[in-house]
């Protein structure tokens, strides 16, 4: 490698390239915050002469602004590249080791879930909340639970209405693995009137000011605050919402954490890519139900009601539990 290409910054880019398995979203988070927080500041020096003294004021500086989440990140994507700079023979040792605990992490605040409670007031209330479009999005949260960006940035083109399936591609997820959601027929009725609004386009949701662009990350949040939700709860918290209800009526554990496409790490990688079409028929069962509790809960129904329709011994579980012999 020329020496003239050994700066701090030429070096991060490599790095950065190097990582083909980051999402697309977690990639862009990396670049922008080194682009304007780190390359500024030492981003032209030679990366073997980057010291602590350097880096230490770069995230003091980002941590005093109450970004104490950034700032860690920011020494622990610097120690990787330092890592990733050693084994190209340009550095020595990694500067960033003597910073471990120079920030304080702050407390993680989890996404609450809605109680079954607080669910049919949401739901009643959330068709005045906005732009129909808008309405539609936190409607289709609550119904599919898959985290904001995999909505926000969703095509046209990964819907397959007739079929009731909507398909993530792997670079929008988290893992970067395809994920299939089984459409409730509530849900796909929601997509055909959006399609009479948006779908002339390529995505379901552009944003209002700059149609060629996504709607932005905080456009939905901002709608829950108007309703009243401001630190209480946020789009994501669909996610937790649907784990707890459907937790509290014994659904199989199993089958929603695949639906939540969450992360489970599996000796035998050679698997991962084809875990995203396992127990399709029975999940699609339990995205119908949850889309019938929703309703139910709107309704007025009781809890007690609902464990009788949707709980372990009730006639859909019976049914559901029949599929899963199958599978």
């Amino acid at each position: 490698i020329e020496k003239q290409d050994s700066t701090f910054e030429d070096v991060a880019r490599r790095w950065m390239a190097s990582n083909v398995q980051w999402s697309e979203g977690y990639a862009d988070q990396v670049k922008r915050t080194l682009e304007s927080d780190v390359f500024p500041e030492v981003g032209k020096l030679p990366i073997s002469s980057v010291r602590t003294a350097h880096l230490r004021p770069i995230i003091q500086g980002v941590a005093e602004r109450g970004a104490a989440t950034v700032a860690i990140l920011i020494r622990q994507w610097c120690s990787q590249l330092f890592a990733f700079a050693s084994a190209e023979g340009l550095c020595d040792s990694d500067p960033t080791a003597l910073l471990k605990r120079s920030v304080k992490r702050p407390r993680v605040r989890h996404h609450p879930p809605l109680s079954w409670q607080d669910i049919p007031k949401f739901l009643n209330s959330v068709d005045d909340a906005g732009y129909r479009a808008t309405v539609i999005a936190l409607r289709l949260m609550a119904l599919t639970f898959v985290r904001t960006a995999e909505l926000r940035k969703s095509y046209w083109s990964e819907f397959d209405l007739d079929n009731a399936i909507w398909t993530v591609p792997e670079g929008r997820m988290k893992m970067r693995q395809p994920h299939i959601v089984p459409l409730s027929k509530q849900a796909i009725v929601l997509l055909k009137e959006l399609h009479t609004l948006t779908g002339g386009g390529k995505v379901l949701f552009p944003s209002y000011r700059k149609p060629q662009q996504v709607l932005s990350a905080t456009t939905l949040n901002k709608v829950l605050e108007r309703m009243g939700y401001r630190g209480q709860f946020s789009s994501h918290g669909f996610r937790s919402t649907a784990t707890t209800l459907l937790g509290l009526l014994s659904y199989p554990e199993n089958r929603v954490d695949l639906q939540l496409a969450h992360s489970k790490r599996k000796k035998d990688s050679s698997r991962a890519p084809y875990d995203h079409t396992k127990y399709i028929s029975s999940r699609a069962i339990i995205m119908q139900d949850w889309a019938d509790i929703l309703d139910a809960l709107a309704r007025g129904d009781s809890m007690s009601h609902i464990m009788e329709a949707f709980g372990p011994l009730s006639k859909r579980r019976r049914a559901l539990l029949k599929v899963i012999e199958r599978e």
